[in-house]
């Protein structure tokens, strides 16, 4: 089989040469066919020459043949390409809200459903060589999985969230900010110029208990750590009071969201739709290349392979010439 990319590839024109050869064969055949035609004395052929190779001697020149093909795609330095992450820890850490106000209609179907649509689309779509992880919180935050490659664990987990009571942004920041770290934190090898991960911090709200959301985000931007805010709903958001049953507005507050993201060195977005959700998670996935280290292509030559190849072809070629067509002209 050859291969599809070559360091060389224009020596590949050599193979017209092998199919010359073939073609030459070919043709002796059918001319060696029309002399023995033209020798009437068959009785006398049989005696002189009784043992003719017959189809031995078509293999050997196959094979004679296969290892001169193999040769020059050897010449033609076939290549085999592929991409690698620089040093990197390559961890994305989703802190998703499930504060009640998550419940509002204002997005269709409600702000908590679409959001994990949005979610998992956009962990599906990760590098396979990023971890990610999930935190969720309203007023207590959960470490939902720690930073792992498998993709199902982390969208079984968002599908499972429910919602719950408060909102505590600021504790989110800190919990995720000490998750990663403390994954880096005995790693001797890891560059230091690189963040340990990154956090996508989804919310639609402010914090209402715990340590206020500038203090999280000063934590984050002490470790290094960029925060990509997405401030998810409308203004128009309202949901009913499950303690006093009356209906309360609950609009979207992006503002301190958009100084998490300047304070870290993240990106803010704003989003109103579950589609306008999903670009924001595209943007993000575009600029983790800057946090996350950058893929460098990695190219293997495979030249001792089809000259190997091409060798033991001609070496079996050879080997059975003897045998075969020992004492035979």
């Amino acid at each position: 089989m050859i291969p599809g990319d070559f360091l060389a590839g224009g020596r590949l024109w050599l193979l017209l040469v092998v199919a010359l050869l073939a073609a030459a064969y070919v043709a002796s055949l059918r001319w060696r066919r029309a002399a023995q035609v033209r020798f009437t004395q068959v009785d006398l052929l049989d005696k002189v020459a009784p043992k003719r190779p017959r189809w031995r001697r078509h293999l050997i020149a196959a094979v004679q043949l296969l290892g001169l093909a193999a040769a020059v795609v050897a010449i033609a330095r076939p290549v085999d390409r592929s991409t690698e992450r620089t040093n990197s820890d390559g961890r994305i850490l989703v802190l998703f809200d499930v504060s009640l106000s998550m419940e509002a209609e204002d997005v269709d179907p409600n702000r908590l459903e679409a959001a994990k649509i949005a979610a998992q689309n956009f962990i599906d779509e990760v590098d396979d060589d990023v971890e990610v992880g999930l935190i969720s919180f309203a007023g207590v935050v959960t470490i939902e999985v720690n930073p792992t490659l498998d993709r199902s664990i982390v969208t079984r987990h968002i599908d499972d969230l429910e919602l719950d009571l408060s909102t505590a942004i600021g504790d989110a920041l800190s919990a995720g900010t000490n998750l990663l770290l403390n994954a880096v934190e005995d790693d001797e090898n890891r560059d230091p110029d690189l963040a340990p991960g990154v956090i996508v911090l989804l919310t639609d709200g402010e914090t209402t208990v715990g340590r206020s959301t500038p203090e999280g985000a000063q934590l984050a931007a002490d470790g290094g750590i960029p925060v990509f805010t997405i401030a998810f709903g409308t203004d128009s958001g309202s949901i009913i009071d499950p303690v006093s049953g009356e209906r309360v507005e609950v609009p979207v507050r992006p503002a301190e969201l958009e100084l998490v993201a300047e304070l870290t060195g993240g990106e803010s977005f704003e989003a109103q739709t579950g589609n306008e959700l999903a670009d924001a998670y595209d943007e993000i996935r575009e600029s983790l290349g800057d946090t996350l280290g950058e893929e460098i292509e990695i190219v293997k030559e495979l030249t001792w392979r089809y000259a190997l190849a091409s060798f033991l072809l001609l070496v079996i070629a050879y080997a059975m010439s003897l045998w075969w067509l020992r004492g035979m002209v």
